[in-house]
């Protein structure tokens, strides 16, 4: 008997743990609210800029070069495939090239590994399941104290706290053996000086914390796959309105039987193509480049 393949990144694994209910509507019905086929946010602006810059570096351009090249996609990526608005872009612009400036000495210091780096590997196998963990880094540097410590770049407007209970960050790790991680951060805020808002904040995990991670990933993957053998997917209604913010999917969740939710997803939610793990291990340019084809090609 063939055994079961799972091959599952972390936006997957975080939003079933989230609500199961809510992975069913994204992932299996593939149902979403209207929106632009590729709806660049600031993140993955900002993200595309760090890539072109590093991988310059990496390639031995010259700082000045890499930085003309990175704010030039940024500028091309905002203006063509994002419903950013202009000001928006302009802000993104400003503040990436002001990170550039900050850390020009210390990215001229140390060993680049890889950009955007993917990768996937067995976490768990027996007699009928296989569990397969996929991501993709953004960063891979060594020098002098660190080999192979991956980077995962963040921008945000409000300082909060970073922690290293996040699955995103252990999955990285663990992916490449790595017992640290650095969290760059790229902050947006206007009156803090480049120091306050720059940061590169370090993790460090021991086997233990590793050991717990896996069994509970195992745990949650083996009751996704009784969801899918059930083919029933309960509601977290602790998920439904967390911060005062609604869940997406809270109206159809909301609506009375199951007729009634059907409904509301297909009247007031788009069909959108299945999830395609195989774009978390691509490059985000690679995936821009395809959407901005594909964008040229419906008009």
């Amino acid at each position: 008997m063939a055994k079961v393949n799972i091959v599952m990144d972390m936006s997957q694994y975080d939003m079933f743990l989230l609500c199961p209910q809510r992975f069913n509507n994204r992932y299996n019905l593939n149902r979403t609210l209207p929106q632009k086929a590729m709806q660049l946010d600031r993140g993955t602006i900002v993200h595309i800029g760090c890539e072109v810059y590093y991988q310059a570096l990496k390639n031995g351009m010259r700082y000045d070069e890499a930085v003309t090249a990175a704010l030039s996609k940024i500028r091309e990526a905002g203006v063509t495939a994002s419903e950013l608005e202009p000001e928006m872009i302009e802000r993104t612009l400003d503040v990436m090239e002001e990170y550039f400036d900050y850390w020009r000495v210390a990215d001229q210091s140390f060993q680049i590994v890889d950009v955007e780096q993917p990768f996937i590997y067995l976490l768990y196998e027996d007699d009928e399941v296989r569990i397969h963990l996929a991501g993709k880094i953004d960063l891979i540097i060594s020098d002098n104290k660190y080999t192979n410590l991956p980077y995962d770049h963040k921008s945000y407007d409000r300082k909060s706290e970073v922690h290293r209970m996040t699955n995103q960050f252990k999955n990285y790790c663990y992916a490449i053996k790595s017992d640290y991680l650095i969290v760059n951060r790229i902050g947006f805020q206007k009156t803090l000086a480049p120091h306050e808002k720059f940061e590169r904040i370090p993790l460090s995990y021991d086997p233990l914390v590793f050991e717990q991670w896996k069994i509970n990933v195992i745990k949650n993957i083996f009751y996704y796959l009784t969801c899918v053998a059930e083919n029933s997917w309960p509601m977290n209604e602790t998920s439904c309105d967390k911060y005062n913010r609604k869940c997406e999917y809270f109206e159809p969740c909301d609506a009375s039987g199951v007729e009634a939710k059907m409904y509301k997803l297909k009247a007031n939610y788009i069909e959108i193509e299945p999830w395609d793990v195989s774009k978390v291990l691509r490059k985000a340019t690679e995936v821009l480049a395809d959407e901005q084809k594909r964008e040229s090609k419906v008009e």
